[in-house]
């Protein structure tokens, strides 16, 4: 009889021991798991902040002002001249769209201009005035 209750005793023993095993397995499962979705989503964050820290210091296309400003054509001055002085090609697909907006500018019928003529020209900067 005493060395069943000690048989029982030692089978309930094993068993909590068990049971005390497989609950430390599960916390340390747990424990992992919320180290490694802690971890992912630090490291998304630190993805998603430097991407807009990144966004946020790259330098934005400068803004440009449109000016105009009046020359006076001198002898072999011609409209593609003019153009090659102060057209933006960023503003400009090519020069003949420069020369027709100084043609409509100056209300010019043909390209033709005469030294002494004073012509209105536009062009752009990026400074403020």
């Amino acid at each position: 009889m005493y060395a069943a209750k000690t048989e029982d005793r030692e089978y309930v023993r094993k068993c909590r021991r068990n049971r005390a095993i497989q609950q430390q397995k599960q916390e340390r499962r747990r424990v992992i798991i919320l180290l490694v979705v802690t971890l992912i989503l630090i490291f998304a964050f630190g993805v998603g902040f430097g991407t807009l820290l990144t966004r946020a210091q790259e330098p934005t296309s400068q803004e440009s002002y449109k000016y105009y400003t009046s020359i006076e054509i001198e002898k072999g001055d011609t409209l593609w001249s003019i153009a090659d002085e102060y057209m933006d090609s960023v503003h400009y697909a090519d020069k003949s769209d420069f020369i027709s907006e100084v043609m409509t500018l100056n209300h010019m019928g043909s390209s033709s201009i005469v030294s002494g003529q004073k012509l209105i020209v536009p062009y752009y900067s990026s400074e403020l005035k």
